[in-house]
C-alpha cells in the first residue's frame, strides 16, 4: 500500500491526468443530453470531492474526537442529472481549474491531519471498515473510473 505523503501527491497527480486525458480525447464540450462532457465530469468529480470525500473525512474526524460511535456509510454519489445541468455550460478551462483547486484544497486539509485523525474510522456498506487514510485509495480509484470514461 502506498504511503500518506505518495498519496497526497496522487491525489493531484490523478486530477491533472484526468485533465490531460480529457483534453487529448477531442470530446466536445457540447453536452448532447446524454454523453457527458469532461466538464461535466471535472464539476462532478468536484461535488464528491466536497459532498462525499471531504463531508465524510470531516465526519469520522469529528466522532473520534467527540468519542461518538464510529459513522456508518454507504455508497452516495450526487444526482447525475442535476449534475450534467449544473456543468454543461461550464468551459473546460473553468472546469480544470476547479478541479485542481479542489484537491489542492483537500490535500492540504489532510495535510494538516494528525497521525490519530487520519486513522478516524467508519464502517462502509461497501468497502468495509475503512479509515480517512485508507479511504484515498477508494477515492483515486473513483477518479481511474472517470478517466476511463473519457
Amino acid at each position: 500500500m502506498a504511503n500518506f505523503e505518495s498519496q497526497l501527491i496522487a491525489l493531484v497527480d490523478s486530477a491533472n491526468e484526468i485533465c490531460d486525458v480529457a483534453e487529448r480525447s477531442g470530446r466536445s464540450d457540447q453536452f448532447n443530453g446524454t454523453d457527458w462532457t469532461p466538464a461535466i465530469i471535472f464539476g462532478h468529480i468536484v461535488d464528491v470531492d466536497k459532498e462525499v470525500w471531504m463531508a465524510r473525512f470531516e465526519l469520522m474526524r469529528q466522532a473520534q474526537i467527540s468519542g461518538a460511535p464510529i459513522p456508518r456509510m454507504q455508497w452516495w454519489e450526487p444526482d447525475p442529472v442535476k449534475t450534467a445541468e449544473k456543468y454543461s455550460k461550464q468551459s473546460f478551462e473553468q472546469a480544470r481549474r476547479n478541479l485542481i483547486d479542489s484537491r489542492e484544497s483537500m490535500v492540504s486539509y489532510l495535510r494538516n491531519l494528525s497521525l490519530q485523525e487520519r486513522a478516524a474510522a467508519a464502517q462502509h456498506r461497501t468497502f468495509g471498515s475503512i479509515t480517512i487514510e485508507s479511504m484515498l485509495q477508494v477515492l483515486l480509484d473513483h477518479d481511474k473510473e472517470h478517466q476511463a470514461s473519457l
